[in-house]
């Protein structure tokens, strides 16, 4: 009888403990998101995201190019010198395409396939929109990198591999993301988008936006770094519903 009063009167001041860290990880999360400003982009404009891509001991340099409007509308291109080898495109409203590299044509996605495709491409990160996408956030507490303090959170989200992110605790900025092999806290296969980490070195301001200019991430073993250079341009629909 002891033991139940005490866990009841203990009960309280953990469920207590427990919504303050929910708090604190939601709290990171948001903190970053609003600096980074999904939705800051000018009315009608469109960013514009030139990449240049290279991977440790490949001595082809890749070139991605992405452009973003409002209306969910986007369009990537990745380029080996001229050869167009992978491109995804929506209007946002009822056309998505993927680039077919075989066959040298665009050819029509479902909207899920291109919704998980997207998230490598997006600039907004699997972050964006959190709570809609029905992701658990859980307060790991800080830790310190290259003598930085981090705010530590795990999320976990339907779907996708089980991440840590590391936010700069004086700044709020992203910082790094660790990949476990894990969904849901269980052991997942290994897929070959699975990263192990990713690193954001750099932002840049750019209208209302902070954005990561400099990334780096590690994918079997292998390290990719990509450099980016971003801008706005005026919103050409066209851009987003044709096939060249």
């Amino acid at each position: 009888m002891k033991r139940l009063l005490l866990t009841l009167m203990l009960l309280p001041a953990t469920l207590a403990a427990q919504t303050e860290a929910s708090d604190s990880a939601a709290t990171a999360v948001d903190r970053y998101l609003q600096m980074l400003n999904p939705y800051g982009l000018p009315k009608d404009s469109m960013l514009v995201m030139e990449t240049v891509i290279t991977t440790q001991g490949d001595p082809d340099t890749l070139r991605m190019t992405r452009w973003f409007a409002e209306g969910e509308m986007f369009r990537v291109e990745v380029r080996h010198d001229d050869e167009l080898l992978t491109g995804l495109c929506s209007n946002g409203q009822n056309r998505h395409r993927q680039y077919n590299s075989q066959n040298g044509w665009w050819e029509d996605l479902p909207q899920e396939e291109l919704t998980a495709m997207l998230v490598g491409y997006d600039w907004r990160g699997p972050l964006f929109d959190w709570r809609r996408k029905g992701a658990l956030l859980t307060w790991n507490g800080t830790s310190m990198l290259k003598g930085h303090k981090m705010l530590v959170v795990k999320v976990v989200m339907p779907g996708m591999y089980d991440r840590n992110y590391l936010f700069d605790a004086q700044t709020g900025l992203l910082t790094l993301v660790v990949e476990s092999a894990t969904e849901n806290g269980t052991p997942a296969r290994i897929r070959g988008h699975h990263i192990e980490w990713r690193s954001m070195h750099e932002y840049m301001p750019l209208g209302e936006s902070l954005i990561p200019s400099l990334e780096s991430f590690v994918r079997n073993k292998t390290l990719t770094v990509l450099a980016t250079t971003m801008h706005f341009e005026k919103t050409d629909t066209h851009l987003f519903n044709r096939d060249k």
